[in-house]
């Protein structure tokens, strides 16, 4: 990770509010993206995503959605 303003912060409740059914697929997907390298768990239904791989997180995004 660097420094300021290098990783994004995706935060689940904030994308998704309580609707269950829809935080459990952008879990599934976040989780995916950790799978792979291209982001970080920070806690639970938090997730850092570098900036420097943005690009690459959206094309996996698209292929898998």
């Amino acid at each position: 990770m660097g420094g300021r303003g290098a990783v994004v912060s995706v935060c689940t409740r904030d994308v998704c509010g309580v609707d269950r059914r829809r935080g459990q697929a952008v879990r599934k997907l976040m989780m995916r993206l950790v799978e792979e390298g291209l982001a970080r768990r920070l806690k639970r239904g938090t997730y850092l995503i570098e900036r420097s791989v943005a690009e690459e997180v959206l094309a996996a995004l698209r292929q898998w959605i």
